[in-house]
């Protein structure tokens, strides 16, 4: 049977995992949910795979004792993998596990560890048909995998076996919905990010290769020692030179700590002011955008202005900002935590920090963000 999501979940919390099922089915969403999906004589964990990749979103019932299911960690490798929506329902207020947290690096969230479950129930509902009509993240040629397909990839003659990948990939809408809780981790993401760039970087890489500038130069006088010196710097070192009279200027030129700092600041203050203009104006013209790959500043402008109007009430303090080598020269990763308060129009308050990584880039107009990704860590509500 065709279904929207896959429902992962540890045995102990069946009882909420089927009252998640029902609600999102009163609505039309189509479940899959273990073991009441599971085929008979079918192998467990096949019917698991082909379930996962056939989805369109990932809904993890996050509690402490799925934290240590090593069931629950399989799927959720696999919802990765497969570059599903994943969402959590935090039942529990606990902390992801190391191996959780690493595939858990900014998905959807919402916490329902208070009572009464049913009103988190109607969040979800919401929240998971605003997810179904974004985009399907850009899934490479291994997420359609299922059993069917294996055949295709190596052996194009058999149609029926081409029909179910296109069948199991499921359909674009054209328009982003709302989703509060993605809302909110988006926007705090989207203050992380602008820091310092790749002065750091570049100083770190050239750092060892001034003392060779510095030999030749330093020793004209002996003419017999010149040629042992010149000869291998004129093999071995030729290259760096040049490279170190190019590289400079390009640390500088990039960003400063404290232009980066200043940066920083200013997208806070317009972020919690609301300034859509002035925050798109700092995103380039591409950004790698989450698990939905490369997008248009349209895109997460309509990200943006939805946030805003989802979440009225917001406050920042982004903690001390950490510069690591991008994955180019001209890039800058810069990854730091925020401390964010924030309510929504129904007036619930939301407060905890979220780690977030950006690259940098430098334009004609100024620095620019071309990456994103984050991952959110609610505060835990005291127990009444």
């Amino acid at each position: 049977m065709a279904h929207d999501v896959f429902i992962s979940h540890s045995s102990n919390n069946r009882t909420i995992a089927n009252a998640v099922c029902a609600a999102l089915e009163s609505i039309g969403i189509r479940c899959w949910i273990a073991p009441r999906d599971v085929l008979p004589g079918r192998s467990y964990s096949g019917e698991i795979t082909r379930a996962i990749q056939q989805s369109r979103a990932f809904v993890l019932i996050f509690s402490e004792h799925s934290n240590n299911s090593e069931q629950v960690l399989r799927e959720v490798q696999l919802a990765a993998n497969s570059r599903l929506h994943i969402v959590q329902f935090r039942i529990d207020a606990v902390l992801p596990s190391d191996d959780l947290e690493y595939y858990l690096s900014g998905p959807h969230w919402l916490d329902a560890v208070t009572p009464p479950l049913e009103d988190h129930l109607d969040q979800l509902k919401s929240s998971m048909k605003a997810l179904l009509a974004l985009p399907r993240a850009a899934a490479p040629d291994p997420v359609p995998a299922l059993a069917p397909a294996i055949a295709p990839l190596s052996r194009p003659p058999a149609p029926e076996q081409n029909i179910p990948p296109r069948t199991a990939a499921p359909p674009t809408a054209a328009s982003p919905a709302q989703n509060l809780w993605k809302w909110v981790a988006l926007g705090v993401a989207v203050l992380a990010a602008l820091g310092c760039v790749a002065f750091v970087m570049i100083f770190a890489l050239l750092q060892p290769k001034p003392p060779t500038i510095t030999a030749t130069p330093s020793n004209p006088a002996p003419a017999p020692q010149k040629p042992a010196i010149i000869q291998p710097s004129t093999n071995a070192d030729s290259s760096p030179i040049p490279q170190l009279s190019v590289a400079p200027p390009s640390t500088s030129a990039l960003v400063s700590a404290e232009e980066a700092e200043r940066y920083v600041k200013k997208f806070n203050h317009d972020m919690e002011r609301g300034d859509l203009r002035s925050t798109t104006a700092m995103l380039d013209d591409t950004v790698d955008y989450y698990a939905f790959g490369p997008k248009d500043k349209a895109f997460v402008a309509e990200q943006l202005r939805l946030y805003f109007a989802a979440v009225p009430v917001r406050a920042f303090v982004v903690g001390d900002v950490k510069v690591q080598p991008g994955s180019k020269p001209t890039v800058a990763t810069v990854i730091f935590d925020t401390r964010y308060s924030v309510r929504d129009t129904l007036g619930t308050l939301s407060t905890g920090r979220t780690r977030t990584e950006w690259d940098l880039v430098r334009r004609p107009d100024g620095l620019k963000i071309a990456r994103t990704n984050w991952m959110t860590y609610p505060d835990a509500i005291p127990a009444r």
